[in-house]
Formats: C-alpha cells, sequence, structure tokens
C-alpha cells in the first residue's frame, strides 16, 4: 500500500493523516447498515446473512477503529505492520459491504432495497476518496471490492433497466478510479511541497541562528579592544592637551568620536541579537505610562527644548515589558531628534480601532522623510538623513519591527517631507 519511493518523515504524516480522516468512517458504515435493516425486509428475509455481515462490519469498523486511536502508540514500533492491519481491516469492509450489495441486487432487482442500497454504495465511495486516497493502491482496491460486485450483478438480470444500472455504475466506477488516481497525485505533490518548504525553513532558521551567534560574538569580542582604543585616545588627549598641534588635537578627537560610535553600533547589534534570543514573558502593560516615563526622562536630559507630548492614558496591552519598554524608548528617540530642528514641536501617541484590532500611533512633527524610500527604513544600518545631521546607528527602527514581530504584530510607518512622521504598530 506504501510507495517505497516517499521518505520515513513523509510517509509518517500521511499514514497520520490517514488515521486521522477515517477517523469516524466506521461509524458511517454502522449507521447505513442499521438504516438499510430498519427499512426493508431485508434481515426478515435473509437473517443468517444479515447477521454475518452485520458481525463483519462490526468487528471490522471496531478493529479499524482500535487502530485509529492507537495510531501513535503503534506506528512507531512497526509503520508497515500498523498499515497492513488498517488496510485489511478496510478492504474486509469494503468487500463485505459490495457482496452485501451485490446479494441485495441480485435477490431483490432492482426494487427499493437495492436501490436504498446502491446508493449508500455511492456516498461510501465518494467518502472513502477523500480518506483513502492517500494511498493509490489502497483505494484501488478499495473501490474494486465495493463497485465491481453489485456491477457485475446487475449486468446478468438481463433487462433494460438492470444494463442501465451497469453502465451507470461502469461510467461512476471508471469516474471514482481516474478521480483517486489523480488526488493520490495531488496529495504526494503537495505533502513533498510542504516537506521541502518545511526543511528549507528549518534550514534558513538555523542558518540566521549561526550568523547571529556569529555577529554576536564578534560584537562581543570587539567591545574590549575598543574600549582600550578610546580610554587610551582620552588618556593621549588630556596628558598632551598643551603638545598637541590643533590639526592633531582635531585628529584625536575624531579618532575618540569614531571609536565612540563604533561601540554605540556594537551595543546596539548586541542589543538586536538579544532581542531574537530572549523568551518572551506576557503581563498586562500600562504602554501610555510607558511613553509618558520615556517623554518625562528625554525632557529632564535637554530641559531647554520646547517640546510637548500628548499622550492619550489608558493604552494597555498584552506583551514582554522588558522588550516593549525598549520599543518605546526607541521610537519615542527617534521623534525626539527628529523634531530638534521644529518650532512648537510636538510628539502624540494614541491609538484607534479598526476591525477589532487596536492600532497604536506615535506620531511627531519633524521633519520627516520620502514614503519612496520607507521600504528601507526598518532595515539595521539603513539611514534616510545624513549622520551629521542626526546621529545614530541606524539600528534603533530594525530594533522595535523585530520586537513587535515577535509580539505577532505588525508596524509601519507614514510620512512626507517636512510634515513629520507616524509610526503605527499592533500587537497581538
Amino acid at each position: 500500500m506504501s510507495n517505497e519511493s516517499h521518505t520515513a518523515p513523509a510517509r509518517h504524516l500521511a499514514d497520520s493523516d490517514l488515521a486521522r480522516r477515517s477517523q469516524l468512517s466506521g461509524l458511517v458504515y454502522l449507521v447505513l447498515y442499521g438504516v438499510i435493516i430498519v427499512s426493508t425486509p431485508y434481515a426478515q428475509d435473509y437473517s443468517v446473512i444479515a447477521v454475518l455481515v452485520s458481525m463483519v462490519i462490526v468487528l471490522s469498523a471496531v478493529f479499524r477503529s482500535w487502530l485509529i486511536f492507537k495510531f501513535d502508540t503503534f506506528y512507531p514500533s512497526g509503520p508497515d505492520r500498523w498499515l497492513a492491519w488498517f488496510s485489511l481491516f478496510t478492504l474486509l469492509l469494503a468487500a463485505t459491504w459490495g457482496l452485501f450489495c451485490a446479494h441485495a441486487v441480485l435477490n431483490y432487482g432492482l426494487g427499493w432495497t437495492p436501490m436504498l442500497v446502491l446508493l449508500s454504495t455511492a456516498g461510501i465511495s465518494a467518502g472513502a476518496i477523500t480518506t483513502l486516497s492517500i494511498h493509490r493502491n489502497l483505494i484501488m482496491a478499495f473501490l474494486a471490492l465495493l463497485l465491481l460486485p453489485p456491477t457485475a450483478v446487475a449486468a446478468f438480470l438481463h433487462s433494460k433497466e438492470s444494463y442501465a444500472i451497469t453502465m451507470m455504475f461502469l461510467t461512476y466506477s471508471g469516474f471514482m478510479f481516474s478521480v483517486a488516481k489523480g488526488l493520490n497525485k495531488e496529495y504526494w505533490r503537495a505533502l513533498n511541497n510542504a516537506l521541502l518548504l518545511d526543511q528549507r525553513a528549518r534550514e534558513l532558521e538555523a542558518s540566521n541562528q549561526e550568523l547571529e551567534s556569529y555577529s554576536y560574538s564578534i560584537a562581543h569580542d570587539l567591545r574590549t579592544p575598543l574600549r582600550s582604543i578610546i580610554g587610551f585616545s582620552q588618556i593621549l588627549q588630556e596628558d598632551l592637551r598643551d603638545k598637541l598641534a590643533p590639526s592633531q588635537r582635531g585628529d584625536l578627537e575624531r579618532v575618540i568620536s569614531a571609536g565612540k560610535h563604533m561601540a554605540k553600533l556594537i551595543d546596539d547589534i548586541l542589543e538586536l541579537s538579544r532581542i531574537t534570543r530572549r523568551d518572551l514573558e506576557y503581563s498586562d502593560i500600562d504602554l501610555s505610562r510607558l511613553v509618558q516615563a520615556q517623554a518625562n526622562a528625554l525632557m529632564k536630559s535637554e530641559p531647554q527644548r520646547a517640546i510637548s507630548f500628548k499622550i492619550q492614558p489608558g493604552l494597555r496591552a498584552m506583551g514582554d515589558s522588558r522588550l516593549l519598554i525598549i520599543a518605546v524608548q526607541n521610537l519615542i528617540e527617534n521623534a525626539w531628534k527628529f523634531t530638534r530642528n521644529t518650532d512648537q514641536a510636538e510628539i502624540v501617541f494614541n491609538a484607534v480601532n479598526k476591525d477589532n484590532e487596536t492600532i497604536y500611533r506615535l506620531c511627531d512633527n519633524g521633519v520627516g522623510f520620502d514614503m519612496a524610500h520607507a521600504g528601507k527604513l526598518f532595515r539595521p544600518f539603513e539611514r534616510l538623513h545624513r549622520r551629521e545631521d542626526f546621529p545614530g546607528t541606524g539600528i534603533g527602527l530594525a530594533t522595535v519591527k523585530r520586537i513587535i514581530l515577535r509580539h505577532g504584530g505588525e508596524i509601519w510607518a507614514e510620512s512626507g517631507i517636512g510634515k513629520g512622521a507616524c509610526f503605527s504598530f499592533t500587537l497581538r
């Protein structure tokens, strides 16, 4: 019943899917058989055969259901053995029902009883297409055992009606065989594609983790020698302040400034890497309070700034407080930086509800940016303004985006040159 060309993981997934899809099929046999026995004279006319058929159906359905619900227990120790027993009881059900249907047609002609049985047989075959087509040989054998006996018996009744029924069932059988074959191909194509995508995703995840570990190690190892460069440069600047020419002092200041900028860049890279590694710890967070606390800290650090904050109170969310503090800090500092040269600068934090989702918005009336370059905004090290005009490492918004994505949300920006910027984000 299995195809040797399929890998073990693919076969395991396919057989698991087969078991899941077949969970209620045994009950269908029992219900249909019960309806036929109750609504037709078959049980009175052929009591012995009716009892035998019912015993086979009940026992086969019970044992097959037991195999299905014990799949996780028995399958790992013997996949071929599990499939063989499942196929045995499945084909036994098909053969029993097919012979039962043939017997009804043979003894009742084309009256109410065989018509009801034939309709039930057609329904069983249609249901089997959706459950058993995973294994091509199994579904082909099942359809043959189910449909061919009544078709053959109908052909020997030698009447126009029986010939019509025979032709209809032959056409139906051919159609079902064709559909089963097509579904089998489509299923395995889809399953193999899914496994390939999963493999590629795992490889990509492993590659990303390796790259992040590598960058983390490099950044971490660079901190010590960089601190030495900055520290000794500052010592030289202090000890030789009166002995250096103006040009030499300028060169030394540029070394120290570049070193500090690189140190900040390394710290930001390490922070970005930690965000990916850190496990989330969810809690109820007052975002309005976080924004207000960061606003107070910035105003305290630069009391000469003329800027107003408008913060909507009571905005809450579920999230990791440590990460959301970092996200809020970066967004507020970004708005604070780009409103530096704005008269009557203003930063607004509020929220709107759209399609049963809360969208948080932090807007400013600073320099803004050209939306044509919005795609670069959340990439690490990308800058839309010169560092001489607005200092920074270009990692802050990349950090914010990674935090929002880790919370299952989205973030986007709207702006225009000289029209300020508005950052909107959601949190799952």
